[in-house]
């Protein structure tokens, strides 16, 4: 039996060759995308993976088998025959600077995505990755109830919700998530206690 383990994409481009990072971008203007929201522009550094389940998706995280296993969110527009990746066994991948705007359901690139390889992450000192300050919460949860907000996102939002985790000593739950969207943001608002939850994105806005 073949063993593997999950890890975050982060820690994936800590393993290659240009060091990891999640990046945000947000233009106004710019950008074909069209949508919702086509007016704010996302940027992150992450896993594209294709497999026989599903197509191309933002990999928030990866099993370390091989090849490798994971999946999330849908990234509309893209094409493996233009960017520089690996394959085995009907899985396609790599790791990629993207950029692009969300229309309730996809990623739509704006930009050609850019292999992690050839970027300096240095350059985008606002995607490095930092824990967000947790708020004062309007009601003491207990751990219980604070892992009970982790699960319930996860299985309502499996494809934009990575992992989450209580965080006993500020009293909110921690939330990793792959893109903090709208409809995410909403029901957390309106189930949970004000500042319950703490959402943390890989892929951001530029102001």
């Amino acid at each position: 039996m073949t063993l593997f383990r999950l890890l975050p994409v982060a820690a994936l481009l800590a393993l290659a060759a240009c060091g990891a990072g999640e990046r945000g971008s947000d233009e106004p203007e710019g950008g074909s995308g069209q949508g919702e929201a086509e007016e704010t522009v996302y940027q992150g550094a992450l896993t594209v993976l294709e497999n026989e389940e599903h197509g191309p998706q933002l990999a928030g995280v990866v099993a370390q088998s091989y090849p490798p296993q994971g999946g999330g969110l849908d990234v509309a527009g893209w094409d493996w025959a233009a960017v520089e990746h690996e394959e085995a066994a009907g899985t396609r991948w790599g790791t990629y600077l993207v950029t692009g705007t969300f229309d309730g359901e996809a990623l739509v690139l704006t930009e050609e995505p850019v292999p992690a390889g050839e970027i300096d992450m240095a350059d985008y000192p606002h995607l490095e990755h930092t824990e967000p300050p947790a708020p004062e919460p309007a009601e003491e949860l207990s751990d219980a109830e604070l892992q009970g907000i982790v699960d319930d996102l996860a299985e309502r939002f499996p494809a934009v919700v990575n992992s989450g985790r209580p965080d006993t000593e500020h009293g909110v739950a921690r939330i990793d998530a792959t893109l903090v969207t709208p409809e995410l943001e909403s029901y957390a608002a309106e189930q949970y206690p004000e500042g319950a939850v703490v959402f943390a994105s890989m892929l951001k806005q530029v102001p």
